[in-house]
């Protein structure tokens, strides 16, 4: 009977521990695209790769704002060199919903004066669908 009643106390204690061990544990970084947010972040940066940056928007753009560093990173490649990186950043805001909002002064401010058309009317369009 000593013997049964330890062993199920041990039990319980090791149940709680295993418990409470396991809600101690940091929580993982959203990934997208099995790479973390940052990593994203970073690669959106990269000024020798045009087809990176343009990756690294539509990966961003998957995450949504619930990482808070998604919607400033893809607000900022509104200013990219390149036309097809801006024109996905703008579908990736799009993707963000109602959060991005906040770029809405960008967006507009793109749909004013980017200088390639086809960008331009991609703002107008997520204007519409932001606003």
């Amino acid at each position: 009977p000593y013997t049964t009643l330890f062993r199920s106390r041990l039990g319980l204690v090791a149940a709680f521990a295993l418990l409470l061990l396991s809600g101690c544990r940091k929580a993982e970084p959203p990934l997208s695209g099995g790479k973390p947010v940052n990593h994203w972040v970073q690669v959106l940066k990269d000024e020798n790769d045009p087809s990176l940056r343009k990756t690294a928007a539509f990966k961003l753009g998957n995450v949504g704002p619930t990482d808070p560093v998604v919607l400033p990173a893809l607000t900022g490649a509104l200013k990219d060199a390149d036309a097809n990186v801006r024109c996905e950043a703008i579908l990736a805001l799009v993707k963000c919903g109602p959060a991005a909002k906040e770029a809405v002064p960008a967006l507009t401010e793109v749909q004013n004066q980017d200088r390639d058309a086809k960008v331009r009317s991609y703002a107008g369009k997520a204007l519409e669908k932001l606003q």
